[in-house]
């Protein structure tokens, strides 16, 4: 089985509209990791946890060498998931043999996908998240903060630490590192296209 690196499961641990779907492909593409019963499982992992049960063996016993795309999520009216910033400590003990990926962009570039992106802006205003309590981020600079916030809290999480790796899909430099961290020859470097784009970015900076 293809494994990056050897890591048995990967989480990818950036918030929504960060490359996180152009990285799933990655991943996808070239190792053999289960994505497509992946994607459920923030909400079971979460369930797991308000239930006060190890939050990890429900998820494995689903979905064995799993992907995780996304542990937060705000895509439905009751979801206000976001385990990178309450849970994730105790994911990174609980699976010692597990990859974590960070996708990170530019905070401008994000803020103008966010806003473009149906009503993505409005539902993170609408939730009671970690650092954006309800009615906060109707404002760029709101939400400006928070991401940041996130990045900054994920990164100390995993300082220091091997099994992490930080990734920004608009800096060629930074896809060409994740191939390598994860054994990628080089010769045969992957060719990668943005995926779930938006069609039009706003001007930034209101």
């Amino acid at each position: 089985m293809r494994r990056c690196a050897g890591y048995e499961e990967v989480f990818q641990v950036g918030l929504g509209k960060s490359g996180t779907t152009t990285t799933q492909k990655f991943f996808t593409d070239r190792y053999d990791y289960n994505a497509t019963c992946g994607d459920e499982l923030a909400v079971l992992i979460q369930a797991e946890a308000d239930a006060r049960r190890p939050l990890l063996d429900a998820a494995r016993a689903r979905c064995p060498h799993f992907y995780i795309a996304e542990l937060s999520r705000v895509y439905f009216a009751k979801d206000s998931i976001a385990l990178q910033l309450t849970h994730l400590n105790a994911l990174r003990v609980e699976a010692p043999t597990a990859l974590f990926v960070h996708c990170a962009r530019n905070t401008s570039k994000w803020l103008s996908s966010v806003t473009r992106w149906n009503n993505l802006q409005e539902r993170l205003a609408q939730r009671d998240l970690p650092g954006l309590p309800r009615g906060v981020g109707r404002s760029w600079e709101e939400l400006r903060e928070w991401y940041d916030g996130v990045n900054a809290h994920v990164a100390f999480t995993f300082a220091h630490r091997p099994n992490y790796v930080r990734v920004n899909v608009d800096e060629p430099a930074s896809l060409r590192a994740l191939e390598r961290f994860c054994g990628f020859n080089p010769d045969q470097p992957y060719r990668w296209v943005a995926q779930n784009v938006n069609r039009r970015v706003p001007r930034v900076g209101r």
